[in-house]
C-alpha cells in the first residue's frame, strides 16, 4: 500500500511529522510522500535520524504547489525532486503560507463587500500560520439566508470544501475570487518542479469544478505535465478508470494518494482514504524506479 498525498502541520495538516510517520508505519505504508502545501519543511526535520527511524517504508520528495488554470485555483504535484533547488526556487516564487492566507483574506473581503454580502468582519477570525481564511469566511456568509443567492450549489453551503471548490476557486460563480496574483502561473510552477529534477502531476481532476476534467485534453496539450493524480479518496471507480485510461493514451505517469490531512479532512485516512483506496506500488513503479536506480537521494529509507 501506499500513498503519495499527505499534508503535516507544516502546511494545513492536522498530525505533525512524528505522527504521520508512526501512522504509516502502524500501516505498512511502504512508500509515502509529504506533500504539503507550498513548502517542503517537512523534510529539513526529516533528516532527523530519531525521527526518520520512526518510519521503515520508503518516502520520496514531494509537494503540492498551488496555481491557476483559466482563473481556477487548482494544484500540482511535484515528486522526487532535489531539495535544495525545490527550496530555492519555492523561496523566489511562492508566497509562504502565513503569507497567502493574509493576501487572500484581503481579496477575498474586498470582492464579498464590493457585491454587498452581509458578514460581520470582526467574527472572521482565523490563524494565518495554520489556517484558511476560507472556513472563517463560509461559517459567517452561511450565518444569513440572504446570501444565499449568491451560492451557485446549494451543497456549497453544506460543505466548507464545496464552498472552496464550487464557489470561491469557480469563475463561474458570484462568489468567486481571483486568486492569480498569489500564486505562480501553471507554466511557471511545472518549471520549478522539472529545473528541480522532479515530475510534475495533475493533483486530484475531480475535486474542482467540471472545468477541469473537460478541458483534460487542453491542459495536457498545452502544459508539460507528467503525470495524473489517478487515485484519490473521492473518486469513483469510473472516474478512476477514465484517469488510467487517459494516461495509457497519453503515455503518462499515474499517481494517487489519501490527501490525509488528519482529522481536519474527514474520510482522508492515510492510505485508505474512505477505507477503500488501498493502491498498490505497482502503480508508479514505472517512475519511481527511476529515483531508485539513478537519483538515491530521492528515496529515503
Amino acid at each position: 500500500m501506499i500513498d503519495l498525498h499527505t499534508h503535516t502541520t507544516y502546511s494545513d495538516g492536522h498530525s505533525t511529522l512524528l505522527e504521520l510517520l508512526k501512522e504509516a508505519e502502524q500501516k505498512k505504508i511502504e512508500l509515502l510522500s509529504i506533500t504539503d502545501h507550498n513548502t517542503i519543511e517537512a523534510y529539513e526535520e526529516l533528516k532527523k535520524e530519531e525521527v526518520s527511524n520512526l518510519f521503515t517504508g520508503e518516502i520520496i520528495s514531494g509537494v503540492e504547489i498551488t496555481t491557476t488554470y483559466n482563473g481556477e485555483v487548482i494544484e500540482i504535484l511535484g515528486y522526487g525532486f532535489d531539495f535544495d533547488i525545490m527550496q530555492k526556487k519555492l523561496n523566489e516564487n511562492v508566497l509562504t503560507f502565513e503569507q497567502k492566507q493574509i493576501e487572500e483574506y484581503n481579496l477575498i473581503k474586498n470582492k464579498y463587500q464590493k457585491i454587498g454580502l452581509k458578514m460581520n468582519l470582526d467574527n472572521i477570525e482565523f490563524n494565518p500560520k495554520k489556517e484558511s481564511c476560507r472556513i472563517s469566511f463560509a461559517n459567517e456568509i452561511k450565518k444569513y439566508p440572504e446570501n444565499y443567492k449568491y451560492f451557485l450549489y446549494e451543497n456549497s453551503i453544506i460543505t466548507n470544501s464545496g464552498f472552496t471548490r464550487n464557489e470561491v476557486y469557480n469563475p463561474k460563480s458570484s462568489l468567486y475570487v481571483d486568486q492569480s496574483s498569489l500564486y505562480p502561473s501553471l507554466n511557471k510552477t511545472i518549471e520549478i518542479i522539472h529545473e528541480a529534477g522532479g515530475l510534475a502531476f495533475l493533483a486530484h481532476t475531480f475535486a474542482y469544478s467540471n472545468t477541469i476534467a473537460t478541458n483534460l485534453e487542453d491542459i495536457i496539450l498545452n502544459y508539460k505535465l507528467d503525470g495524473i493524480e489517478c487515485y484519490y479518496t473521492t473518486f469513483t471507480k469510473e472516474q478512476t478508470k477514465y484517469l488510467l485510461n487517459f494516461c495509457n493514451n497519453n503515455k503518462l505517469f499515474k499517481s494517487g494518494g489519501s490527501d490525509f490531512h488528519g482529522t481536519n479532512k474527514v474520510n482522508h485516512d492515510l492510505g485508505i482514504g474512505d477505507g477503500t483506496l488501498l493502491i498498490n506500488k505497482d502503480l508508479v513503479q514505472d517512475w519511481t524506479k527511476l529515483y531508485n536506480n539513478e537519483k538515491n537521494i530521492m528515496i529515503l529509507k
